[in-house]
């Protein structure tokens, strides 16, 4: 554990005196404070919690900051059920008296958090576009996209509600990567929040999304710039994936090169690598790395061994999905003004493929 040290100074009955309140660190988390036992003299040990306090400094809020107290001979240890966040001050009173502050430094400009990618990557996207994924260089705070995430219009118009909000919000278990969704009642046609606000996105539309700088990660450090995506809308996409009609280039044996899918549209850039396996003759699964290409139209497989001369399957499950939510089984949306068609309910689809000699 590393300590960081700030000077606390508060009054006493006959003199002031200093002693160092310890800011407790985790990694690069400040994770509690170490404060003099000197402080709460005369105090029982079971008393502490109800009389002293740690306060964010030029909060209207009168609750103290929740967290677990232990006293030791020198020290008594306060570790919030919260980390403290970087950039604020905080005070530490006794019977409602200030007896002295501390300060959570900013990080180096170093480890500010960056996003990295937005997806899909292409830049010409369709009218009934479902997701958006953002893709952070470390865990964001959560329950904020609401705040700092905005769909523009014509270089002018914020569009309003475009996105669902979720609550808890779709990260994944590292929370760094986020999943937003457009509100799929405005997209689907005829369901009232469509009617009544229409689709977020109408075809040949100029867009640009903002990510804001006022954004913060778990650390409590904000992103270092404002981050955008401009992209300009087609036409609605109705249908779903045929794998049928994706071209597998497959490797020389003897070989590590990659097997590569393509699939002649953008598909879903999450669910490429979630949903695609190679399997021998055998059935066994063989073990490598997926790479998804360029504007998510191709995926490499590159094994962890070189490839044998044989039969060979990629095994596709039928969740993958384009850009419009449409799944090889089924249509995101469909006419309701037509009969129902029967649905599928294959699980995975298959295409074999020959590794020559």
């Amino acid at each position: 554990m590393i300590f960081f040290v700030f000077l606390g100074t508060w009054g006493c009955s006959s003199s002031s005196q200093k002693a160092e309140i310890r800011i407790q660190w985790k990694g690069k988390t400040a994770v509690g404070v170490s404060i003099p036992i000197a402080l709460a003299k005369g105090v029982p040990s079971d008393s502490i919690p109800n009389l002293l306090q740690i306060k964010l400094i030029g909060s209207d809020s009168l609750v103290s900051i929740l967290g677990n107290y232990s006293v030791g001979s020198d020290s008594i240890s306060f570790v919030p059920l919260i980390p403290f966040t970087r950039g604020l001050h905080y005070e530490v009173r006794l019977r409602n008296v200030r007896m002295g502050t501390f300060a959570i430094p900013l990080a180096d400009a170093a480890d500010a958090p960056r996003l990295l990618a937005i997806f899909p990557s292409q830049d010409t996207l369709p009218e009934n576009l479902l997701k958006i994924y953002l893709h952070f260089s470390q865990p964001m705070q959560e329950g904020k996209s609401n705040e700092y995430v905005f769909l523009i219009k014509n270089d002018s118009d914020t569009v309003q509600g475009a996105f669902l909000n979720l609550q808890p919000e779709l990260w994944n278990p590292e929370r760094t990567v986020l999943t937003l969704w457009l509100d799929p009642g405005r997209i689907k046609r005829d369901l009232h929040p469509n009617t009544l606000l229409g689709a977020p996105l109408q075809k040949n539309g100029r867009y640009r999304i903002e990510i804001s700088s006022q954004w913060k990660d778990q650390q409590g450090t904000p992103l270092p710039q404002l981050y955008t995506k401009s992209f300009v809308t087609s036409r609605r996409d109705s249908l779903s994936p045929v794998p049928a009609k994706w071209a597998l280039v497959p490797p020389l044996g003897s070989t590590t090169q990659p097997l590569k899918v393509d699939f002649k549209e953008s598909l879903d850039h999450s669910l490429i690598t979630e949903s695609l396996r190679v399997q021998d003759e055998n059935g066994q699964m063989i073990r490598g790395t997926w790479q998804v290409g360029e504007e998510e139209k191709t995926a490499y497989f590159k094994p962890s061994e070189t490839w044998k001369a044989g039969i060979y399957t990629l095994s596709v499950r039928t969740i993958l999905e384009d850009l419009a939510g449409n799944n090889l089984n089924r249509p995101f949306d469909r006419d309701v003004t037509r009969p129902n068609p029967k649905v599928p309910t294959d699980e995975f689809m298959e295409i074999p493929f020959v590794i020559a000699r």
